[in-house]
C-alpha cells in the first residue's frame, strides 16, 4: 500500500515537472538546416571606375520554412553564412572575358533586418573584415565569419512583415556584371 502511494506521488510529481517544462521552453534537441539566398546582381562599369562602392543590399527572403514542427521551435541561430558567384554571371551583356571573381569587394557585412511594431531593427550576423585572405584572391566562393552566433534570431524569421538579408559590400565597382548568391545554414532548437 506504501509503494502504491509513493508510487503515485512520483507520477504526479513527475507530470506536473513535465508540464512546467512545456512552459519553459525546453530545448530536446536540435537540428541544422540549410536555406539558399536569392540571386542578386551587382551592376559593373564597361570602363574601370574607381568609384567606392558601399551598398545595402535587401535581399527579401522566403519565409523559412520550419517545417510541421515550427511550434516546437525553441531558438534559431546562424552558424554559417556563404556567398557564391553563379555561373550565369560569366556571361552578361558587358562581359569583360574574365572569369568573374569577389576582387571588387574589400569588405562585407550581412545583417538580418525585420520591422518590429514599427521599428526597424538590424542584427549584424556575419562578416568578411578587412584583411580576410579570401580577398585579393580571385575567389568565385566566400565563406564568411559568423558574428553573434549564440544570438536567437527566430524573432526576426517569424516577423509578420517578414525579414531582409542586407550585403554590406566595400570596395570598388566591378568591371562587368557580377551575379551572386548563396546560402545560410541554421541551428535549430526542437523542444517543448
Amino acid at each position: 500500500m506504501l509503494y502504491g502511494k509513493l508510487s503515485s506521488v512520483f507520477t504526479t510529481s513527475c507530470l506536473a515537472l513535465l508540464l512546467s517544462a512545456c512552459d519553459a521552453g525546453l530545448t530536446l534537441g536540435t537540428r541544422a538546416m540549410t536555406e539558399p539566398l536569392p540571386v542578386v546582381t551587382i551592376p559593373g562599369a564597361l570602363l574601370p571606375v574607381e568609384l567606392s562602392l558601399s551598398a545595402g543590399l535587401a535581399l527579401p527572403s522566403p519565409e523559412l520554412d520550419l517545417g510541421s514542427g515550427s511550434d516546437f521551435v525553441s531558438f534559431v541561430r546562424v552558424r554559417n553564412l556563404r556567398l557564391n558567384i553563379l555561373d550565369t554571371s560569366d556571361q552578361d551583356q558587358i562581359e569583360d572575358g574574365a572569369l568573374d571573381n569577389f576582387d571588387f569587394v574589400s569588405a562585407l557585412n550581412v545583417s538580418i533586418r525585420a520591422n518590429f511594431n514599427g521599428t526597424t531593427n538590424e542584427l549584424l550576423i556575419a562578416t568578411l573584415p578587412d584583411g580576410d585572405p579570401q580577398i585579393a584572391s580571385a575567389a568565385r566562393n566566400l565563406n564568411l565569419t559568423v558574428v553573434n552566433s549564440e544570438t536567437d534570431v527566430l524573432d526576426f524569421l517569424l516577423a509578420p512583415g517578414g525579414y531582409d538579408i542586407v550585403l554590406g559590400f566595400s570596395g570598388t565597382v566591378p568591371a562587368d556584371n557580377i551575379v551572386l548568391s548563396g546560402e545560410i545554414r541554421y541551428r535549430i532548437g526542437v523542444g517543448i
